[in-house]
């Protein structure tokens, strides 16, 4: 497993996923400095690729998009047109990669330096390699048309090497479906799943073993190098971070069973108990507060992009009671679920 998880710090992005977004909106009938403002941007910012973008102000650009321009599906465009050389410094770590396995691994334990408050992970299930995504800040409510476009970015990745016919076996995202999502699967060429556990590329590890065509192993280092060194000391890194994002990730794939005891997580790690509470303990961690901050993530990402019931959301939480997860809720929120939810449901 891979992943990558930088959730100290502010929510920033590198400019560089923004790239050719001004042209792109205004073809699509959009006034980009009126989008651009509401989001709290200054277009000026777009043109370093290596300028830091307020994340949350970068996912509120696609809503102000879509809203414009009358195009509900603005994300999931932006990103099937989006070439990985346009990324920037993440693009580059892809694509200078030996292999296209090397390249979604790279790509996988990179994105953290490339955008924070971000989990990625690449994970083999069922035979099949999940390259995941997900924005871990639960004050990011406006997640769809990143999710739909950071897909696309991710597919290109893969059609960059196995040609532009190349197609996943499923997409998943992690939002409701949304109207005219038959778009989707025309441009992934794949079915999609909405209201999964995580957004995901799911494809067959057979093939990754190509040669990628601009594969350049000394350039590589030079370009990692330089990404590492442009997200900043001060932020954590994949590397001497991974526990919290770890933990979290599979308490989340506990929550729909309802495991989601201490002794059943460490099982699922496949660690003993005393082994990962001592990790914990070196870190200053606890699974209590873990635990609650996932659920709480996981709370609002419900409220906020899916139609499920509060009492069915409870459920999904691994509470026994919907009382139980309505007063968690107004511990963490000082409101009730249904307040939020009307408030930020899109």
């Amino acid at each position: 497993m891979v992943h990558a998880s930088r959730p100290g710090g502010a929510a920033m992005v590198l400019a560089a996923a923004a790239h050719g977004v001004e042209q792109f909106i205004t073809r699509s009938g959009g006034d980009i400095d009126r989008i651009a403002g509401r989001a709290g941007l200054s277009t000026r910012q777009f043109a370093l690729p290596t300028e830091k973008l307020d994340l949350s102000a970068y996912c509120r650009l696609f809503s102000e998009a879509a809203i414009d321009t009358h195009d509900g599906n603005i994300g999931l465009r932006f990103g099937q047109q989006f070439r990985p050389d346009m990324l920037g410094l993440i693009g580059y770590v892809a694509l200078l990669s030996p292999t296209l396995g090397d390249a979604v691994a790279n790509l996988a334990s990179h994105f953290g330096y490339h955008q924070a408050h971000t989990r990625t992970r690449l994970v083999r299930q069922n035979g099949l390699l999940h390259l995941e995504y997900a924005i871990e800040d639960p004050r990011i409510t406006q997640r769809r048309h990143d999710a739909e476009l950071t897909m696309g970015m991710f597919c290109n990745v893969l059609r960059h090497a196995m040609g532009p016919d190349w197609a996943p076996e499923e997409i998943h995202f992690a939002h409701a479906r949304p109207e005219q999502a038959h778009e989707h699967a025309d441009a992934f060429q794949a079915p999609v799943r909405f209201e999964q556990t995580t957004n995901a590329l799911v494809f067959r590890e057979e093939g990754t073993d190509i040669p990628m065509p601009n594969a350049d192993p000394s350039l590589l280092k030079v370009v990692r190098s330089s990404l590492i060194s442009l997200a900043g000391a001060e932020q954590d890194t994949p590397a001497s971070s991974p526990l919290r994002g770890e933990l979290a990730g599979h308490i989340r794939g506990a929550l729909a069973v309802g495991h989601i005891e201490f002794v059943d997580i460490a099982r699922r790690m496949g660690l003993p108990p005393w082994t990962l509470q001592r990790r914990l303990a070196q870190e200053n961690l606890t699974y209590s507060a873990i635990l609650e901050e996932t659920r709480h993530a996981e709370a609002l990402r419900y409220l906020s992009s899916t139609s499920h019931d509060i009492s069915e959301i409870a459920m999904a939480l691994a509470y026994t009671e919907t009382s139980a997860f309505s007063r968690a809720f107004r511990k963490w929120s000082g409101q009730s679920p249904r307040a939020y939810r009307k408030q930020n449901m899109k």
